[in-house]
């Protein structure tokens, strides 16, 4: 039941907490510092480990206090491009989109302010490179040979191959065109990984614990065809990588030497599946001496090249985050009840599944539920087994201009394991009128929400 009185204290303090996020936000880049020290603070804000749900809320009193006092100025979003190059004329052009139509800070069709650090293999938290560019609402800034662009730092401008971090005041996007072909200028394209700190678990894509390794889908060594591999590390701390390959039926061929990469470090593979030649197939990476509990842990992201040697290649597979083990596969319709001293309820729940998240709706079908609305949204985790739903909507009772003014209110339910098709546990209700309620659920799996009739 202790997670049921956390889940309790986190409902109350749901408002609370928008106004806390709004906080971080506004916190962001506040103070007025050169570029080379704004590109350094800000790495260590996207490096620094999520913290857990009971400092967060010890930290809340002082996080309201700064919303009341900062400007909303600074930087808010990230970008990462985990490989450029320019070596052995190779060349790397990358592209920002400002898709920002209106801001809270300036208006409609806001121009976006962008600088983008460089990054070499050695890592370390000052760029090789930096830059800063502005880009108009609708506008694609394409830069040319971006690491010949970006001015040194502090005796910088030695990597010829790295990766870029991008931080902007308003959302945008970016890409890179990796050029490695002067003769045929065949582009590979790259997308941008967004910031991986604060995002779902389900789209995590720098977890890399064995438990959460990462999976680079294809990888190739035959023919003309071959695979680069890079790795970053963009966590607080250095870590100790293995790369792991694999057949195209599955089975481990090869389980590569441990290699270390320190803080903005890299690991760079020019022909990854050298040691299983005429093969191809999966590759997945994990960090193995990763420490949940250290504030310094690392956190990786990967890409990898499938390029030819004798003339144009493929492009680029980004890493994509393996679930954990210990995740169910339950996406369906469930049908069941749930009960409290206030709710005694038949209720139908459609499960749709993206790794370790989970979305969908939730139906009262009969019953007493304590809000006059019968159809919600909903959202979700599974977390080491357990299943935490939550609905998505705070309001009920908007639907009539006549009505009382709405009423704000949470509903949470928790199922610590899943035994077969059943899925039970128990539930909490808060809302603003003073009323709560604790109670139970029992739902079982009727079938997939796509039949075939």
């Amino acid at each position: 039941m202790r997670i049921l009185e956390r889940t309790i204290c986190c409902l109350s303090c749901l408002l609370l907490l928008s106004v806390a996020a709004l906080a971080q936000n506004r916190a962001a880049g506040h103070h007025a510092v050169d570029q080379r020290q704004a590109m350094q603070d800000r790495l260590r804000a996207i490096r620094h480990s999520l913290a857990n749900p009971t400092h967060s809320q010890s930290r809340l009193p002082t996080q309201v206090e700064q919303a009341e006092q900062e400007s909303i100025d600074g930087t808010s979003f990230v970008n990462i491009i985990p490989f450029v190059t320019r070596e052995n004329g190779a060349r790397t052009n990358v592209g920002i989109n400002n898709f920002s139509r209106s801001s809270l800070a300036r208006g409609d069709r806001p121009a976006a302010t962008v600088e983008i650090g460089l990054y070499g293999p050695s890592g370390g938290d000052t760029p090789d490179r930096s830059g800063v560019f502005s880009v108009r609402s609708n506008e694609m800034l394409q830069i040319n040979h971006v690491i010949n662009v970006l001015d040194p730092v502090q005796g910088g401008g030695s990597a010829n191959t790295g990766w870029l971090l991008i931080f902007s005041d308003e959302p945008v996007t970016a890409w890179a065109s990796v050029i490695l072909d002067q003769t045929s200028n065949d582009p590979a394209m790259l997308v941008a990984i967004a910031d991986q700190v604060f995002k779902p678990a389900a789209f995590v894509e720098s977890q890399g614990t064995p438990s959460n390794p990462l999976l680079i889908h294809s990888s190739v060594k035959g023919g003309a065809f071959k695979s680069r591999l890079a790795v970053v590390n963009i966590g607080s701390g250095a870590g100790r990588i293995r790369v792991k390959l694999f057949s195209q039926g599955g089975a481990l061929q090869e389980a590569l030497p441990a290699v270390s990469i320190d803080p903005s470090g890299m690991f760079v593979s020019d022909d990854i599946r050298m040691p299983v030649p005429g093969t191809f197939g999966p590759i997945t990476i994990e960090v193995e001496d990763i420490d949940t509990e250290d504030n310094t842990m690392p956190r990786i992201v990967a890409t990898s090249l499938i390029e030819s040697t004798t003339g144009p290649f493929a492009g680029f597979l980004p890493a994509f985050a393996l679930p954990q083990h210990t995740t169910s596969a339950i996406a369906g319709t469930w049908e069941g009840s749930v009960t409290g001293a206030i709710t005694n309820a038949q209720v139908r729940l459609t499960l749709y599944q993206e790794r370790d998240m989970l979305y969908g709706s939730l139906e009262i079908l009969s019953g007493t539920f304590p809000t006059t609305d019968r159809f919600f949204d909903i959202k979700g985790d599974i977390i080491d087994g357990s299943v935490l739903l939550e609905i998505q909507q705070v309001l009920d009772d908007c639907r009539h201009p006549d009505s009382d003014p709405c009423t704000v209110f949470a509903y949470r339910l928790l199922a610590e394991s899943i035994s077969g098709n059943t899925l039970s546990g128990g539930s909490v209700y808060v809302d603003g009128s003073g009323r709560s309620d604790s109670g139970s659920f029992t739902l079982d799996r009727m079938g997939a929400i796509y039949t075939s009739e």
